[in-house]
Parts: structure tokens; C-alpha cells; sequence
């Protein structure tokens, strides 16, 4: 067994340490277990290693104490209100010793809130309060102006209960969350004050002015009473104010609470109506006029916009207008009513002013039901649905659900198809030349298939045909059924499409002919084999597209077997065989 090197040096948890013996030139065998050991003991009698310095920046990173402050600004020429008392939250962050200001926003406050003071040093912020309380300080106890000394003063001023000054204005602390509390008290170790309970919100004097004007607060309407009359509530009143030049807007009725209550709801209804050309019931889809009519619940205005973009009536208050038939009574009632004399009483046309009691009576949201009309200025709109959002503000402002949406879309006559005309034997070109020419001014080559071209090209089905009488025929021309065609090959061709058959002579029945189907293009012609002496022989059908001469269907490779008879221009052609390969063809169904 070899003995190890002797070791003067020894890692422990990775640092070299020496040896008990760091002279001594031999060492003994231990054991694993025994070397185990020795370790422990070594880290026991270690010394702990003491704290590091922690910076100001790391320890209080991400402390942020908040601070609830209020203050009181005075209001100028207001019959309503003298002060106003507005909060304001501070944010002291404990790293930096920097602090900011936030004025919570309110809804339709009318008031310019937001950032009342963006981060800034406590020391320039409290620059005259810290300077003052420093020297009382030093006075006291000694010391020099230290960092820990302006924050400790710091923390001081923003108690609970202190008055702090910022910006020249005068801040009231009267609250801090719960997170500053645990902060003062177990970090600090400083104590703080309990939050003062505030029962008086910044909107205090806005809320007793709606109580007077509803009456809810009576004891604040006793002492209004004692005033001049209200100007919304007194017609007196308001005719004087009017009359001394006070604005419409502060003598109509007060629709502040409605409009905070009520602002961005908006009811959206469908509608349409038919022009003074298009009044008759025969009128189409798009002869008719649509509309979308949006009611805004804050201010009970209307606006209309018609489908395409266009503004029928700007947003606004709409009239009560008789509809059409009403106003034609009326005018039909009134030239009834004889002509008042001159010594009659005039009309008061005073009934429409500001200071008059008796206003126009405008249309509200309940007025607008789907399956009514509405009449806006002359013309009736019929209502045909409504929004899911106005079907939820129906269901829950009346308990009920709004009409569901009337469909009053005609349904759609059926289009015109265009016949497409035959294609005759001397017409130019194919069938599909032709049917493009049908299609547009400018034919475009007709598409053909290039795939199945390309897999069947060069495949062609032979088959042996006869003429026949008709499909019960055996072949020696006796049948029950009428005679096809007796034409032979020198015969002009029949056009494609005849009803009525004639006889065919004898010599017909014994001709030969060669049918020849083409699987790329579905194509086939007809070739009679040249007899000698015969008289007959050569081209007897063009390759083309067949088609049954009844029906007017093409034919296609089902329609090609042995003892089918094809109908081609008045002529019974029947199969009665085929060469090997359209016999294989047809057994594996390669086609």
C-alpha cells in the first residue's frame, strides 16, 4: 500500500486552511468518517463572520410612507359656499428622503386636480421648518445637521395632528396607513398618533345644496327660506333674473345630479323610414332609409345618424310632433273653425319664453318603444330593435323586457337566371367557346382540366357500334319502339337537340362503325370503316362532345358498355363490343 504525499494545506467548505502539523513531513491514515469529523469540529470553532455594511439606498429601498393630508381654500363670488376643503395625499420615499403630493381626482368635479407636487427633497420642500427645528435642536442636545437628524425631523413634522406648510399653503395631517404606523413604531421607534375621523367630505356643501333643492334637508330649507326665492323653483323669480340678463342655464331645472349619475349611458335604438319617393309598400331594401337614433340618458338629448355615416339630426332636445295622420286631422279640424273677427282677443305668443312656466314638451327615453313611431320633425321613424345594452337598461329600470327586434328586411326574390342559348351544329367554335361569349363582352379561353389530361392522356375506350332502331333492338332492326333517323353518312347531319325520329332503311342497320371515347377530355368520335365496293367509309362523327339528343345530357364513361345504345343526333348507336384494352379498362375501373 502506498502512503499518500504529506499535505500542509487542507480545503474545508473550499478554503485552504493549514494542517494541525503544517511542519511535520509525515501524516497518518484516517478514515473517511474520522476525516468527516475533523471538518465539523474545524466549522464549529470558526469564528462567524460579522455583518457587512448595508447602504441607505438598499436597506429602505421601496419604503414608501403615505401620508393623508387637507387643507382649506377659500371660494370667491359663490352664494353657495365660502371655503372648500380638498385633500391631499403625501408620499414620503424613505430612500432618497424625497416627497411628492397627489390631489385624488373626482368625477365631473369641475376642479383642477391630479399632481399638486412632483418628487422633490424634503430639505427644500421644509427648508425653513427644518432649518427652525435644527437649531432648537442643536441648541438642546448638540450636534451637527446630519442626514439621520433631518429625517428623524422629518418624521417628526409629518405626525398625526401636525400642521406641515408646502408651497406656502397650510396642510392639516390627519391619517397615515398602516404600513407608516408599523414603520414609526418598529423602525423608528417613534410613536404616532391614531387617524382623526373625518365626517365632512370635500363635497359637502354641494350635497346640502342638492338636499335644499329637493327638499330632503328640511332644517336647510327653513333657513334658505329666509333668502330670496329660488329662481328654478319660483316663476317670479325666474322671470326677474331672466330679465336682468342671469343665463337660461341657471333657471331651468337643476340636471347636475342626472347628468353625474347618468354620463357615458347612452340608449341605442334602429330605425327607418321611407322618402316621400318611396312611401309606396312595393319599396325595396334599398330604397329605404336606416337610422340609428342614440339617446342620451344624461341629458334627455337626442341624436339621429343615418346609416351611412351621415347626421339626420344633431345631438339635441327633440320635440313632441304629431305624426302625420294626427297633424292631417287637425288640419282638417281647423278649417272647420270659423275665422275670429277683428275684435277678438290675439294669440299670446309668450308661452314659449324663458320666464313662462309652460315649456315644450320633449321626448324622454320611455316614449321610444320598439314597434312604435317616432316622429322627428315631420318625419316618422318606425322603431324596429334596440342594442342588448338598452334591452338590459329596459329590463332594469321597468321590469320588463323591451319588444324583441322586428325584421323588416323584404325577403329576397329570387334572381333571374339567364338562359344560355343552344349551342347549334353551325354555331362557331365548342359549347364552352359559346358559353363564354354568354358570360362577359371579353370571352376568356375556357379552363380545362390539365391534371386528368395529364393521367388519362393517350387512353382512348374503342367500342363496336350498330344503328339501331331503339334501346330494345337486337340487332336485326326489330323493335316496338319508333325508328331513329334513316340519314347516312352523306347525309347532312341533323342538329342536336330534335324530338321526333323517322324510319331508317335496311342498308342502315347492316353498316359498321368504330366509336372512340377519349378519357383526358371525355371527347368521342364515330369512323366507319371503309367497305370495299361499299359505297360508305370514313369520318362519320367529328371528335366532340356527345350528348343524348333527347335530353341534352353529355354523355360520360359510365354511359360507355357494351350493349348501351347512345341516342347521337337521331341516330341509335348501339355498343355491341370493345377491343382488350377498353375490356380491361372497364373490368378494373381505371377510368
Amino acid at each position: 500500500m502506498m502512503k499518500p504525499r504529506s499535505q500542509t494545506l487542507r480545503f474545508v467548505n473550499g478554503y485552504a486552511i493549514l494542517t494541525d502539523d503544517a511542519t511535520s513531513s509525515k501524516q497518518k491514515m484516517i478514515s473517511p468518517h474520522q476525516q468527516n469529523e475533523t471538518e465539523e469540529i474545524l466549522v464549529e470553532n470558526k469564528e462567524k463572520a460579522t455583518c457587512s455594511f448595508v447602504p441607505a439606498y438598499v436597506a429602505l429601498d421601496r419604503i414608501v410612507l403615505r401620508f393623508f393630508a387637507k387643507y382649506t381654500e377659500i371660494v370667491h363670488d359663490s352664494a353657495t359656499e365660502t371655503s372648500r376643503e380638498r385633500r391631499v395625499v403625501f408620499r414620503v420615499y424613505a430612500e432618497d428622503l424625497t416627497i411628492d403630493a397627489t390631489e385624488p381626482k373626482q368625477e365631473n368635479s369641475g376642479l383642477q386636480q391630479g399632481l399638486y407636487l412632483k418628487r422633490t427633497k424634503c430639505e427644500e420642500v421644509f427648508s425653513e421648518q427644518l432649518r427652525e427645528a435644527l437649531v432648537v435642536k442643536s441648541n438642546e442636545i448638540g450636534g451637527g445637521d446630519t442626514a439621520a437628524e433631518v429625517k428623524r425631523v422629518v418624521l417628526e413634522m409629518l405626525k398625526v395632528g401636525n400642521t406641515i406648510t408646502v408651497c406656502g399653503r397650510a396642510f392639516s395631517v390627519y391619517a397615515c396607513d398602516g404600513f407608516t404606523r408599523q414603520f414609526y413604531e418598529e423602525g423608528e421607534e417613534m410613536s404616532m398618533p391614531p387617524n382623526e375621523t373625518n365626517e365632512h367630505e370635500s363635497t359637502s356643501s354641494r350635497d346640502s345644496k342638492d338636499d335644499f333643492e329637493s327638499g330632503v334637508n328640511n332644517s336647510l330649507a327653513f333657513k334658505r327660506a329666509k333668502g330670496p326665492p329660488n329662481a328654478r323653483l319660483d316663476d317670479m323669480a325666474r322671470f326677474t333674473e331672466a330679465k336682468l340678463g342671469r343665463p337660461s342655464s341657471a333657471l331651468g331645472p337643476d340636471t347636475r345630479k342626472k347628468f353625474l349619475e347618468h354620463d357615458g349611458e347612452v340608449l341605442r335604438f334602429y330605425a327607418t323610414w321611407k322618402g316621400e319617393k318611396d312611401e309606396r309598400e312595393d319599396a325595396t331594401d334599398d330604397e329605404k332609409r336606416m337610422f340609428c337614433v342614440h339617446y342620451f340618458l344624461a341629458d334627455d338629448t337626442v341624436e339621429v345618424i343615418e346609416k351611412g355615416g351621415r347626421a339626420l339630426l344633431r345631438r339635441g332636445k327633440l320635440p313632441k310632433i304629431s305624426s302625420t295622420s294626427e297633424r292631417e286631422k287637425k288640419t282638417e279640424r281647423e278649417q272647420t273653425i270659423p275665422t275670429p273677427t277683428p275684435s277678438a282677443k290675439p294669440l299670446d305668443f309668450s308661452v314659449c319664453s324663458i320666464g313662462s312656466s309652460e315649456r315644450i314638451p320633449h321626448i324622454v327615453a320611455n316614449e321610444i318603444v320598439v314597434g312604435q313611431t317616432v316622429n322627428v320633425y315631420g318625419r316618422d321613424m318606425f322603431i324596429y330593435g334596440c342594442d342588448r345594452s338598452t334591452e338590459a337598461w329596459y329590463l332594469k329600470i321597468h321590469g320588463e323586457n323591451a319588444i324583441a327586434n322586428i325584421d323588416v328586411s323584404k325577403p329576397e326574390t329570387p334572381k333571374k337566371k339567364k338562359e344560355v342559348p343552344r349551342h347549334e351544329g353551325l354555331a362557331i367554335g365548342s359549347e364552352e367557346d359559346t358559353l363564354q361569349n354568354c358570360l362577359a363582352l371579353n370571352p376568356k379561353p375556357p379552363k380545362k382540366d390539365y391534371r386528368k389530361a395529364f393521367e388519362k392522356g393517350g387512353c382512348v375506350l374503342r367500342f363496336e357500334a350498330r344503328i339501331v332502331r331503339g334501346k330494345e333492338d337486337d340487332g336485326d332492326g326489330k323493335n316496338i319502339d319508333p325508328p331513329c333517323s334513316s340519314l347516312s353518312s352523306s347525309s347532312i347531319i341533323v342538329p342536336n337537340g330534335g324530338d321526333g325520329t323517322s324510319d331508317a332503311s335496311a342498308n342502315d342497320f347492316k353498316r359498321n362503325f368504330v366509336l372512340s371515347f377519349f378519357l383526358e377530355d371525355d371527347t368521342a368520335s364515330v369512323f366507319e370503316p371503309p367497305e370495299k365496293n361499299g359505297g360508305n367509309g370514313g369520318k362519320f362523327l367529328e371528335r366532340g362532345k356527345i350528348r343524348d339528343s333527347q335530353t341534352g345530357k353529355a354523355y360520360s364513361t359510365e354511359d360507355m358498355f357494351v350493349g348501351n345504345v347512345l341516342k347521337l343526333h337521331k341516330r341509335c348507336f348501339k355498343l355491341v363490343a370493345a377491343d382488350a384494352f377498353t375490356l380491361k379498362t372497364l373490368a378494373e375501373g381505371r377510368y
